[in-house]
């Protein structure tokens, strides 16, 4: 299975809890989660990717929110210091979020975001940073 993320999933996905914009969405996404073990190699993509195949927001020409997402993706790949091309394990995307996405970094990178204020993120990251 290979698997791609926008820079922005690698923290939706450490923070995910089951919730999604549709029964499908959140079917597929959680197939995804469960697949993941630390030397699964994920791809950082552009533009849409594993998670993205199953939103309701893409469409036929792209993904409706792509301009806001653009910009969550690029504070995501500034902060993680991760570029489009780049491959990494899900243990080493883990050790990047732990290191560099502190709860200010956070709050930068997410600003936007309409799942932000449910605090599944903070709470994974706030979690991440004690163990």
């Amino acid at each position: 299975m290979k698997i791609r993320f926008r820079p922005h999933h690698f923290l939706c996905t450490l923070g995910f809890q089951g919730k999604g914009y549709t029964p499908q969405y959140v079917e597929k996404y959680r197939e995804i989660v469960e697949s993941l073990r630390d030397d699964l190699d994920i791809e950082v993509v552009g533009e849409g990717d594993s998670i993205c195949a199953f939103c309701p927001h893409l469409g036929e020409t792209g993904c409706a929110q792509e301009t806001k997402v653009q910009g969550i993706d690029e504070r995501h790949r500034q902060i993680l210091g991760i570029k489009t091309g780049d491959v990494l394990t899900w243990a080493e995307a883990k050790r990047l979020l732990k290191d560099k996405m502190t709860l200010d970094a956070f709050h930068k990178a997410c600003e936007g975001c309409e799942w932000k204020a449910q605090g599944m993120c903070e709470s994974a990251l706030k979690k991440q940073a004690n163990e």
